[in-house]
C-alpha cells in the first residue's frame, strides 16, 4: 500500500496555482474592460499665461465677512467597505458646531443628501477614484456620479478622459490631494486640462509645488483647502478650510464665487486662524496692494515656476508691481498660527473671464481606436490563457 503523501500534496499544489492563475486573469480581463473606455488625447504644449489683460479674482470685492467651507470629508459608507469612521450626522454637526458654514461630504462615488434640506448651502460632492496610486478627484456639483477610471496605472489620458467624464455630468473638478500617492506627476500637471481646483492643502500633503507646476504651464486652476478627515477624532480636522465670499445666498452662489476664484485657502495650526485677507486692489500702472489683518510675520509674493519673487516681513500690507516677464503672482501670508494662500493673479486675454481662450486637450481619436483594438488583442490572448488554464 502506498502511503507517500507526495502525489496528493503535488495534486493539492497545482489546484492552489490554477486557481490564482484563473483569479489574475480573470483580474486582468475586469481591468481590460474598464481600460477600453480610455481616450488617447493630444495635449497642448506648456505656454505660460499671456495677454494684455491681467485677472485680479479680488478685484472689487468689499466683502468683510467668509464663509468657512470644507469639501472633503469622509463618512461611514458602502457596508463600511471605504475608510469612514463617523456617521454623516457625525461629520455635518461636527463641522457645523465648529462655525463652518459649508459642511460637504464626499465619500468615494457616493453623493450624500444628508444634509440637502438642512442648509442653503448644501453642494453634493463626492470623490472620485478606486486606483491604487490615489490619482483622484473631488466632484463639486454633480449631478450624478461616474465609475469610469483606471485601476493599475495612468497615462495623462487615462486622467484626461477621468476629467472629462466627470464634466460630462456637469461638475467641476477638483485635482484632489496630487502629492499623495505617487499618482500624479508634475508633467501630468503640465498636461492636464478642464479642471478648476487644485486642492493645495490637504492634512495628508501640502501641493502648492504640483499647483505652481500646472498655473507655469498656462493650467488655470484656484486653490481649495480641505481636510479630507476620515475620522473627526484626527488631530488634524477642522485645520485647513476654504473661505468664501459671504455675500452668497445660496448654493448656486458658493459654486459661481468659486469658479471665479473669490475665496483663498488656510492651513491654521489650532483651528482658529489668527490672519485674515482683506483686499487685493490695483494701484495702477500694474502695481497691486495685497492687504491683509492680524499679526502678519510674513508676506511672500510667489510667480513662474513657484519661485518667491519678493518678501515684506513684519507687515500686514504688501505692493508688488506686475513686471512684463511676469505670467501670474500669487500672495502667501504667514503668521506663528496660520498660513494663507491668495489665489493667483495672471495675464489673460480677457478680464472677465480668465478661462476664455484657454488651451484644451483634444482626443485623438485615430489613437484611441488604435489603443482599444490592441486591449481587445490582449483580451483575445487572456481569453485563451484562461481556456487554457480551465481545461487542462
Amino acid at each position: 500500500m502506498n502511503l507517500n503523501p507526495m502525489p496528493v500534496l503535488v495534486r493539492l499544489i497545482r489546484l492552489v496555482l490554477k486557481l490564482l492563475s484563473v483569479v489574475f486573469i480573470g483580474l486582468m480581463l475586469l481591468n481590460c474592460i474598464l481600460y477600453l473606455r480610455a481616450e488617447i488625447y493630444d495635449f497642448p504644449p506648456p505656454k505660460p499665461f499671456e495677454g494684455k489683460s491681467i485677472y485680479n479674482p479680488y478685484e472689487g470685492m468689499a466683502d468683510t465677512v467668509y464663509l468657512r467651507a470644507n469639501f472633503h470629508a469622509h463618512s461611514i459608507a458602502w457596508a463600511g467597505l471605504t475608510n469612514g469612521h463617523d456617521t454623516e450626522k457625525e461629520i455635518y454637526e461636527g463641522y457645523t458646531g465648529r462655525g463652518y458654514d459649508v459642511a460637504c461630504i464626499s465619500n468615494y462615488h457616493s453623493v450624500s443628501e444628508y444634509h440637502k434640506n438642512l442648509t442653503k448651502y448644501y453642494i453634493p460632492v463626492y470623490e472620485h477614484g478606486f486606483n491604487v496610486l490615489k490619482s483622484h478627484c473631488l466632484a463639486l456639483g454633480a449631478d450624478e456620479v461616474s465609475f469610469e477610471d483606471f485601476p493599475l496605472f495612468q497615462s495623462g489620458s487615462h486622467q484626461q478622459s477621468v476629467i472629462q467624464s466627470i464634466r460630462d455630468n456637469g461638475a467641476l473638478v477638483c485635482i484632489a490631494h496630487p502629492d499623495f500617492g505617487g499618482g500624479r506627476t508634475f508633467e501630468n500637471m503640465r498636461q492636464l486640462t478642464g479642471y478648476r481646483f487644485t486642492e493645495v492643502l490637504n492634512h495628508y500633503r501640502l501641493s502648492d509645488e504640483y499647483w505652481d507646476e500646472g498655473l507655469s504651464a498656462g493650467r488655470l486652476s484656484w486653490i481649495l483647502g480641505n481636510d479630507d478627515t476620515h475620522d473627526m477624532r484626527d488631530h488634524f480636522t477642522f485645520h485647513r478650510f476654504t473661505m468664501i465670499p459671504g455675500s452668497c445666498l445660496n448654493a448656486d452662489h458658493v459654486l459661481k464665487r468659486l469658479s471665479a476664484g473669490n475665496h483663498y485657502a488656510i492651513r491654521s495650526h489650532n483651528g482658529d486662524p489668527d490672519i485674515g485677507f482683506v483686499s487685493c486692489t490695483g494701484k495702477g500702472e500694474g502695481t497691486y496692494r495685497f492687504t491683509f489683518s492680524g499679526p502678519v510675520d510674513s508676506i511672500l509674493i510667489v510667480g513662474q515656476g513657484g519661485k518667491t519673487l519678493r518678501s515684506f516681513i513684519g507687515t500686514s500690507t504688501a505692493e508688488y508691481w506686475f513686471r512684463p516677464e511676469d505670467h501670474y503672482i500669487r500672495a502667501v501670508a504667514v503668521s506663528a498660527n496660520s498660513i494663507l494662500y491668495l489665489n493667483p493673479l495672471l495675464r489673460c486675454a480677457d478680464s472677465n473671464d480668465p478661462f476664455e481662450g484657454l488651451p484644451a486637450a483634444a482626443e485623438n481619436q485615430l489613437l484611441t481606436w488604435i489603443s482599444r483594438l490592441t486591449i481587445l488583442l490582449f483580451m483575445a490572448l487572456l481569453a485563451y490563457m484562461l481556456k487554457k488554464t480551465v481545461w487542462t
